[in-house]
């Protein structure tokens, strides 16, 4: 292809050398001077035609590499305790501790097979293609209970809460959070159906997060204290 690419500018350029020197030295007639001027005139639209349409062909390369990860399939596997490695491995990430609780290895067992057996909070592994990238949960508000809702103002009867982290570094700055939770937005609508609104409570530092909430559709509420520090609150409505 670049060959082709390179023997048609050859061509270009001979032809244009051609009709100048025409022009310029042999003398020609008017008549078959405007015809040469035309053809010269042709062929430098021509030439600005393929080197614009290259450009855009290039673009339109990189976009495509940059959206091929949004393109393939985003699932969602029940957790069981077959996850639990791969979980305390995700754990020890940078990105993820840096956002997420510390725990040592036997509080991270302990805390999702807790989880696992749980009536109020369910988790799942998060795919891409096939392929496990993170973990994203979802949880019963209780407004007037100590486990959640305490520190939260007023929402509807069916309000859950979600949170959720990519463990797989090689997807992280990638757009794979946002299409992430929009797909499990659609997904937990089909295991809740009652559900009228979903919250989110990152730091209020996490800007990463925010935006990515943002991008989805959630708006913000406010910033309130809770026993793990400030949260910013956001909310998305169904």
């Amino acid at each position: 292809m670049k060959k082709q690419k390179r023997f048609t500018v050859l061509l270009y350029n001979t032809q244009i050398f051609c009709i100048a020197y025409d022009i310029l030295y042999v003398g020609v007639s008017v008549k078959r001077n405007i015809l040469y001027l035309s053809m010269l005139f042709t062929l430098m639209i021509g030439m600005v035609g393929m080197a614009f349409i290259t450009k855009i062909g290039l673009n339109l390369n990189a976009q495509k590499s940059d959206n091929v990860q949004k393109c393939e399939v985003i699932s969602f596997k029940k957790l069981t305790p077959d996850d639990i490695s791969l979980m305390i491995k995700w754990f020890e990430q940078p990105h993820v501790s840096k956002w997420w609780p510390i725990l040592a290895k036997d509080e991270v067992i302990a805390h999702f097979l807790k989880r696992i057996r749980s009536k109020d909070t369910f988790g799942f592994i998060v795919y891409l293609g096939g392929k496990p990238i993170g973990y994203i949960q979802y949880y019963y508000i209780d407004a007037a209970g100590e486990k959640t809702g305490k520190y939260l103002p007023e929402f509807p009867a069916h309000t859950i809460g979600t949170d959720q982290f990519i463990g797989n570094p090689e997807y992280i700055g990638k757009g794979v959070g946002t299409q992430m939770v929009k797909a499990f937005i659609a997904y937990v609508q089909q295991l809740e159906p009652n559900t009228t609104t979903i919250i989110v409570d990152p730091e209020p530092v996490n800007h990463a997060a925010i935006r990515c909430y943002e991008k989805v559709g959630f708006k913000k509420v406010g910033t309130y204290e809770t026993a793990y520090g400030a949260c910013l609150l956001m909310r998305y409505d169904l």
